[in-house]
């Protein structure tokens, strides 16, 4: 896999989940939080986001739209239905896919005895008692 690949910027990026006409896309972002919109400025150039964080589809196919030249819209014959059947495929949510990527929260096990579910930090380690 080329480094390229995880670049969102790049053309092969390897988490495009649609495509509207030559200058829009939409992927999924690299950490998996939800879908991006993004715009390819020039013929050869970096894609650039125009939309970020979208978890529903509904909301994704209402803002695509809106956010498009209109030049680019009425030059491709882009309309609402166009959009709608290039997003129909997704899940009506994002759902993220359990990757190795994802942050690990890693927390202690739960107390075993109710007595060490309230301990501090100043008593959490063994006291010498001197009675008998």
């Amino acid at each position: 896999m080329s480094i390229y690949q995880k670049c969102e910027w790049a053309d092969d990026y390897q988490a495009v989940v649609a495509t509207i006409g030559p200058s829009y896309r939409v992927i999924v972002d690299r950490h998996s939080f939800g879908w991006t919109l993004q715009q390819r400025r020039a013929r050869n150039g970096k894609w650039f986001r125009v939309a970020s964080l979208i978890t529903f589809r509904k909301n994704l196919s209402e803002v695509t739209l809106p956010l498009m030249h209109s030049g680019y819209v009425r030059d491709h014959g882009i309309t609402q239905e166009t959009i709608d059947a290039a997003l129909a495929h997704l899940p009506e949510r994002f759902s993220p896919e359990p990757t190795f990527d994802h942050l690990v929260v890693h927390t202690n096990p739960p107390p075993k005895t109710p007595a060490e579910a309230f301990t501090s930090y100043k008593t959490a380690h063994d006291l010498f008692d001197p009675r008998p």
